[in-house]
């Protein structure tokens, strides 16, 4: 009776022991970008650095979120969830800068990262249905909205990602980039297919489209991306291999680029955005690099090269910039994001 006694006893020690280790195993929330050193920049020196690398993310535990005792317990005792990973990130859109949301064509899924809260949620179905190829993805006030090439439609979330509506499947041939217009409430869909912008209310309502087929000013040949700066749109002609920025009303002017192999052109041009200071920025996916331009066209600037190691990129996709100036690249290929800082010293 004493040997059992005892043999229990030891068992409950063992057990708070385990406990309290456990409780040792709290984690405190991680800074979500460490600092780099050496720094990575772009140009390097002795130029003056006008681009800065920040980091990666390529899976919620890039987030480096707080563990808390009861967290850590329930791991120890159940076993370590795994991390949520992008299978091919492609477009990224933010908002403020708290809230990254990021298609993942490859996975059939969208991505909502809270920065704040240091949360990373998947969405993959809504109502009956699935994702089966997310590709544009732009934030309008507090909704999320995400252009599917493969239902043909255009679906809209709420922030936590929940399902709100679902729009364009008699208009839309293959939606591929979408952006919001603030100035009009409005959505533009890039409709690759069709070689045009469909223009809806966010209520789902087509309103117009601007284009057609061509290579003249204002016409377009298999677009993919666009963004939205003021009251301009900047459009990704890739089948074109140029960069077309219009009125909202789809009027040409100006044209960025062109095919070549020369600083300043194209081979293949996806992912659009332009800074607060009006620069715009243009990923390529066969030069592997973002190249930045001032708004007449002139390039300033070119960053990243191909590769695996950060500052390289592998078939990258969309970029959007927040309200820090941090860029946020979808590097496809490599499965992560990389995030870039503009530096407030450079002109």
């Amino acid at each position: 009776m004493c040997w059992a006694f005892a043999k229990t006893s030891l068992v409950r020690g063992a057990c708070v022991c385990v406990a309290i280790a456990t409780l040792g195993c709290a984690r405190p929330e991680g800074e979500l970008f460490p600092a780099m050193q050496p720094a990575m920049v772009w140009p390097g020196p002795p130029e003056q650095a006008r681009i800065r690398l920040v980091g990666s993310i390529a899976s919620s535990e890039d987030l480096h979120a707080a563990t808390s005792a009861s967290e850590a317990l329930a791991s120890a005792l159940r076993g370590a969830r795994p991390p949520v990973r992008f299978v091919a990130p492609h477009g990224v859109a933010v908002s403020g800068d708290e809230l990254v949301a990021v298609t993942d064509s490859a996975g059939a899924s969208v991505h909502i990262l809270d920065l704040q809260r240091r949360e990373h949620v998947v969405v993959s179905g809504f109502e009956d249905a699935r994702f089966v190829a997310p590709v544009g993805v732009a934030w309008a006030k507090d909704a999320l909205f995400v252009s599917d090439a493969g239902l043909h439609e255009v679906v809209g979330l709420g922030r936590d990602g929940a399902f709100r509506i679902r729009f364009g499947g008699n208009d839309l041939q293959r939606p591929v980039g979408i952006a919001y217009a603030a100035s009009r409430d409005q959505l533009l869909v890039v409709d690759g297919d069709a070689h045009q912008i469909k223009v809806f209310s966010t209520t789902g309502e087509m309103l117009n489209s601007l284009g057609q087929r061509g290579e003249a000013p204002g016409e377009f040949n298999f677009p993919s991306h666009l963004a939205v700066w003021r009251d301009r749109i900047v459009v990704a002609d890739s089948g074109n291999l140029r960069v077309q920025v219009l009125t909202l009303d789809g009027s040409p002017v100006a044209t960025i680029g062109k095919k070549g192999n020369a600083a300043g052109d194209f081979a293949l041009p996806k992912g659009v955005a332009v800074d607060a200071e009006g620069h715009v920025y243009v990923v390529d996916a066969r030069f592997e690099n973002v190249q930045i331009f001032d708004q007449r066209g002139a390039l300033l600037l070119a960053v990243g090269e191909e590769g695996s190691r950060l500052g390289q990129f592998s078939l990258p996709a969309g970029i959007a910039i927040d309200a820090q100036n941090r860029i946020w690249v979808a590097d496809s290929g490599n499965r992560r994001l990389q995030v870039f800082q503009t530096l407030r010293n450079a002109s």
